[in-house]
């Protein structure tokens, strides 16, 4: 049985093989493997000063950013298998070039605070707990600058980030005062990779978008947001899937698509096979914020096959009321989605809000239409321009339809969603990979073969015109849709942590 934990040994993976050859006195075989990639001079490991760096960071290495670390525009630094970044408290990679980390499945990569160990239990105190430090992080992430073209990160933790930046940084939107992500990319024209990768403790948004193509597969994402901020928070004509990721504990949306910004391009977001544990707990604006999946302010895509466990409320689609703007419903397709729940309260928020939110029984597989039973005019805002008043009130539903994982509590140990000021308090949204839970469905889950596999993944779709893209050790590996709902396929694709 497979495991799931952020600290856990992979399986080997190789860059790739030469042709073997074969002795003539004997069966033995003999496989060459080539090097790792490397682009340009190797850099040299160790204590690095604030500055600016091109070439590579090797394999078994470790090095220690001191200050800012800049990627020049036209420049690339790119981390072999097996490198460890250590970031010092308010460290910052700035990218007006190319970034790129090829982690492998044996050998991932490390960049993050190094020193801080993470504690993961159920119900955890979010104020001592070193994933955010207090809300003020460790230091303040990966940004890329707008002439950044590409930023491929595979296979790689990114741990303990947060703050807000003590000065105006050398790159667009690096403002004195504004929150860091430890993930920003906002290149129109440019295409960033995020696979096989770990993202945890961030004090605001896990990643922001502002344009671009993007790649966001297989990840697990946890603990993202102190007390706010989305995860993957996709805005500004941003083009992409977000597919197979493991979400946990995260403050508000794990997966957000709003074209606020204003391009001419919609924000056009497919999330497909996610699956979301105990998400939303942490939002103080509970009351006009989602904690799973959004859709909003002219934002598009396809939601399809989401496994939704225990988040304080369903799948969210803006409807113009708490300053939640309309997305584009023409062009936004949700169906075949898992929400399972624990507590009465939080089956009252299966559909956020109210009926006017303009999301319809059928995105949902499980619970079925008749376990439902909603009134027909439920999401008419003709006949019932309103909505209905919430609670939905459907108490059968509490603990029904358990999606059946390999090895995690449902009911949980503590019943999350029954006194909001005490969840806001000690946190009993948060869940723990650890070493212990395996969020994949045994082979009676009710969840298996209730996805929707019709359509095309974006990056099969798209034509990319960075040149970096069609290398073949930067391309990632693309995922079609999956019979199974959630990240897990019981054929083995799908999230490999």
């Amino acid at each position: 049985m497979k495991k799931l934990s952020i600290l856990l040994a992979m399986s080997a993976l190789t860059i790739g093989f030469l042709p073997s050859c074969k002795k003539s006195s004997s069966n033995e075989t003999t496989t060459l493997s080539t090097p790792p990639y490397q682009v340009g001079q190797a850099i040299s490991p160790g204590s690095l000063a604030a500055g600016s760096y091109k070439g590579t960071m090797t394999t078994g290495n470790t090095y220690t950013i001191n200050g800012n670390f800049v990627i020049n525009k036209g420049d690339t630094v790119l981390l072999q298998p097996g490198v460890t970044v250590c970031a010092a408290s308010g460290a910052l990679i700035i990218v007006k070039g190319v970034f790129i980390s090829l982690g492998t499945q044996s050998q991932p990569n490390v960049i993050g605070s190094c020193g801080v160990t993470a504690v993961d239990q159920i119900g955890n105190n979010t104020a001592t707990d070193p994933a955010w430090n207090g809300g003020n992080g460790h230091w303040l992430g990966i940004a890329c600058d707008t002439s950044c073209t590409l930023c491929d990160i595979q296979w790689t933790h990114i741990e303990y980030v947060g703050g807000l930046y003590p000065t105006t940084e050398p790159f667009n939107a690096g403002t004195s005062g504004a929150a860091a992500w430890p993930i920003f990319f906002q290149r129109a024209s440019g295409d960033f990779i995020l696979t096989d990768s770990w993202i945890y403790g961030s004090t605001d948004d896990g990643a922001r978008f502002a344009g671009g193509r993007v790649y966001i597969a297989r990840n697990t994402f946890e603990k993202l947001g102190y007390t706010g901020g989305d995860g993957m928070n996709a805005k500004n004509g941003t083009q992409g899937d977000m597919c197979y990721n493991l979400c946990i504990g995260d403050a508000t949306n794990t997966t957000k698509c709003s074209n606020k910004g204003g391009a001419a391009t919609e924000c056009n977001i497919n999330m497909y096979n996610n699956t979301y544990i105990d998400c939303g707990y942490r939002q103080a604006s509970y009351t006009s914020r989602g904690s799973d999946i959004d859709y909003e302010q002219q934002g598009e895509g396809l939601c399809y096959n989401n496994l939704i466990v225990n988040c304080r409320n369903g799948i969210r689609v803006g409807n113009g009321q708490n300053s939640i703007p309309w997305p584009d419903t023409t062009h936004l397709t949700i169906s075949n989605n898992y929400i399972y729940a624990d507590s009465t309260w939080e089956v009252n928020q299966f559909f956020a809000y109210d009926a006017g939110s303009g999301l319809k029984p059928n995105a949902y597989v499980i619970p079925t239409a008749s376990q439902l039973g909603l009134p027909a005019n439920f999401y008419d805002p003709t006949s019932n321009p309103n909505g209905d008043v919430l609670p939905i009130n459907i108490p059968s539903l509490a603990g029904a339809n358990n999606p059946m994982f390999v090895n995690f509590p449902l009911p949980e140990p503590i019943v999350a969603g029954q006194n909001l000021s005490a969840i806001a308090s000690v946190n009993t949204g948060i869940a723990a990979t650890g070493s212990v839970y395996n969020f994949r469905l045994k082979s009676s889950s009710p969840a298996i073969g209730k996805g929707f596999t019709g359509f095309t993944p974006f990056k099969n779709i798209i034509n990319p015109v960075t040149a970096d893209v069609t290398n073949a050790h930067f391309a990632p590996t693309v995922t079609s849709p999956g019979v199974d709902i959630g990240c897990y396929q019981t054929n083995g694709a799908g999230n490999q942590h």
